[in-house]
């Protein structure tokens, strides 16, 4: 038994070299098979249509149209390859197709018909195993040098493409051996054997086989020069459809969604947009690509703030905002009704059966998605403002889309809280990586780095959105360049009648007053009609009040406004003075020595209180307010009253303030700011009445 053992295990030894040859050779083979028993396959099918239908001239005509049709179709779908594989497929479909014909008619057995199979049949299969040998012995060549160049040896590449300018190669590891992150910590070293950027190259992981990576390769940089930007993508359309904002490195257009859905299969949420990038990186002139996308679809309104920079972020899209604040006041109190107004359109919403905002919900109910958009977000009129982070929280399912732009998403300029509510984010260039808070981190080992363009190359960013595939967050982009202002002026008044002309009714009366007041503005600048130049009504009639002094020593000296008798004058005792002054005095011996003093009081002015009569004191309430809104202050306190020019209390000024709100005149509750404070209605001469 041993000696039988030992002699097959020597047997088996000695075949070993022929099993595996026979498997390289097998292997090798393989691929070369698949032309040849195409085409001796064809007798087959060719046999059975000759015993049936080759006598019968309608039947073979048909199969001769069909085979001509499928010629056709082949030179069509080939149309993405090269031409000379598009030549090939072609070629090799129109004489299947002859062969099939005259293989019905004649039979597969006819000599001429049995000759062009052989014939034709073997040169086009010889031809498809030339192309195959070629092809893979220069890809092993090319890719075999290039590897063990950068230390990659062994890596073997499964299969490759090219798409769009793009070269995408499927590469297997060595198993056991290489991870990813040895191919994408090579990327610097192949950036040079290529002679190409290393943002040029990425590497993306396979979901399935930790063994398998991706290799991309753009050669060509289509994003050196800005590309200006070529119009709406999709006027009159849903905002529920993609935005288009630039273009990819790879040629393929940059777009992400607004809106949620809540398709089962794809499922995508509404998300908050955070924009970040350093000075001069093309932010601002970015988001204006944005927010025109938006005002050119049909059911989408946009509010603008920028406390900062005012007007000049503003530009040209002006005419297309719904409501737009440029000052800190102004900001304020936009952020103080947003509370109220995400709380109105989620009871409306729900009340309407939607869990979220659809484009249903403007067809049917007219209520628009609400795109609100504060520029430099890091000013303390935005930052410190308390609203930021439940509006941030809860505008999600109301449509209310909230975009914020600043230079870096740190704790400083953002709230940790708030920076976790946004899922879209633009990250356009930064001064180093540290800076690049919001770049996801498998994009960052795939090879996206905003530090490599900071503000040399203004537009360059790159994009992480939900339902945008993880694997397109490295791949750069750059957002299209707006033409001169005046031609966007004249784009944003072409579509003037696509846009819907300002949010919902439900959701106008929970912005309150302040943007009841810009709408009427913005109508009469609509109608072509003239600003007033000169007081209104309302100031003129104030202006012709008598006022009440600020002081006792004014009243004293202009006659006109005299105090009225009823006024008191309460002044305040000194502590020094005694009702018996003379006794004292007759009671002190000038010559003895002074105590010393067993206190030292702090002598001060005397103090006097002037209690006006209430006409006056509203009189000059009403003047303060006006000279509130010759400053564009949004909101007022008691403590914006002050004693000495009133002559009432601030108890009493808190009541006045609530009869003007009831009034509907003056100022209105702020129910979404702090408390014991009013919003002031803005106002406009001609149309004072509008509050009615």
């Amino acid at each position: 038994m041993a000696r039988k053992s030992r002699r097959s295990r020597a047997t088996a030894v000695a075949t070993a070299p022929l099993d595996q040859a026979a498997k390289h050779l097998t292997s090798r083979a393989a691929p070369l098979l698949p032309p040849w028993m195409v085409a001796a396959g064809l007798t087959i099918p060719a046999a059975l249509a000759h015993d049936t239908i080759g006598t019968n001239p309608a039947a073979t005509a048909l199969i001769g149209a069909a085979g001509a049709g499928i010629t056709v179709a082949a030179w069509s779908e080939a149309s993405k390859r090269s031409p000379r594989l598009r030549a090939m497929a072609t070629v090799s479909t129109g004489a299947a197709s002859a062969y099939l014909t005259a293989a019905t008619v004649a039979g597969p057995t006819s000599p001429n018909v049995a000759l062009l199979q052989a014939l034709g049949g073997g040169t086009l299969a010889l031809w498809w195993n030339l192309r195959h040998a070629l092809r893979n012995s220069g890809a092993e060549s090319v890719s075999d040098g290039l590897f063990e160049m950068v230390g990659l040896a062994r890596t073997q590449v499964v299969k490759g493409e090219v798409v769009a300018g793009e070269v995408s190669a499927e590469l297997q590891l060595p198993r056991g051996e290489m991870v990813p992150d040895d191919v994408q910590n090579r990327i610097p070293q192949m950036a040079s054997a290529l002679g190409t950027s290393p943002a040029a190259i990425r590497v993306t992981p396979n979901r399935d086989d930790h063994s398998r990576v991706t290799l991309s390769v753009t050669p060509v940089d289509h994003l050196r020069k800005s590309v200006l930007y070529p119009g709406p993508s999709l006027p009159g359309q849903s905002i529920a459809r993609p935005i288009r904002l630039g273009i990819y490195q790879d040629a393929q257009p940059l777009e992400f969604w607004l809106p949620g859905t809540e398709d089962r299969d794809h499922p995508r949420p509404l998300s908050h947009l955070l924009t970040t990038g350093m000075s001069g990186s093309g932010k601002s002139g970015s988001l204006k690509v944005l927010l025109t996308e938006a005002m050119t679809r049909s059911d989408a309104v946009v509010w603008f703030a920028d406390p900062s920079k005012g007007s000049q972020s503003i530009g040209a899209i002006q005419g297309g905002l719904d409501w737009c604040e440029t000052t800190p006041q102004g900001v304020s109190a936009m952020l103080d009704v947003l509370p109220i107004v995400v709380k109105t359109r989620a009871d409306l919403l729900g009340r309407l059966g939607y869990a979220q905002w659809e484009p249903e919900c403007w067809t049917k109910h007219g209520i628009p998605l609400l795109l609100i958009h504060f520029e430099e977000s890091a000013d303390d009129a935005v930052a410190d403002h308390p609203n930021v982070v439940p509006v941030a929280q809860q505008a999600r399912s109301t449509g209310t889309v909230l975009s914020f732009s600043l230079q870096r998403a740190s704790f400083t300029g953002i709230s940790t809280e708030v920076r976790a509510q946004f899922g879209t984010s633009l990250i356009f260039g930064v001064k180093d990586d540290g800076d690049a808070f919001t770049l996801d981190g498998a994009a960052k080992d795939a090879g996206a780095s905003p530090e490599q363009w900071a503000a040399e190359r203004p537009g360059m960013l790159y994009l992480q959105a939900p339902g945008v595939d993880r694997e397109r967050w490295p791949v750069p982009a750059r957002a299209f360049r707006l033409p001169e202002d005046e031609q966007v002026r004249s784009l944003i008044a072409a579509y003037d009648a696509v846009r819907p002309k300002g949010v919902d009714a439900t959701t106008a009366k929970a912005a309150g007053p302040r943007y009841a007041a810009y709408k009427t503005r913005a109508i009469r600048r609509a109608c072509g009609e003239e600003e007033a130049t000169g007081p209104g009504p309302l100031r003129t009639a104030l202006a012709e009040r008598p006022r009440v002094p600020a002081s006792l020593e004014e009243a004293e000296i202009v006659e006109s406004e005299p105090i009225d008798g009823e006024t008191e004058f309460e002044p305040t005792r000194r502590p020094y003075e005694s009702d018996h002054e003379s006794d004292l005095d007759a009671q002190a011996d000038p010559d003895a020595e002074l105590e010393e003093p067993s206190r030292v009081v702090q002598v001060g002015e005397p103090e006097f209180r002037v209690k006006r009569p209430a006409d006056q004191a509203r009189a000059e309430m009403l003047t303060i307010l006006e000279e509130l809104r010759a400053e564009d202050r949004a909101v007022c306190a008691p403590r914006d009253f002050p004693e000495a020019r009133v002559g009432r209390s601030r108890s009493w000024v808190s009541r006045r303030l609530a009869e003007f709100a009831d009034g509907g005149r003056e100022v209105a509750e702020n129910p979404g700011g702090q408390l014991g404070s009013w919003l002031i209605i803005p106002r406009d001469d001609a149309f004072e009445d509008y509050a009615a």
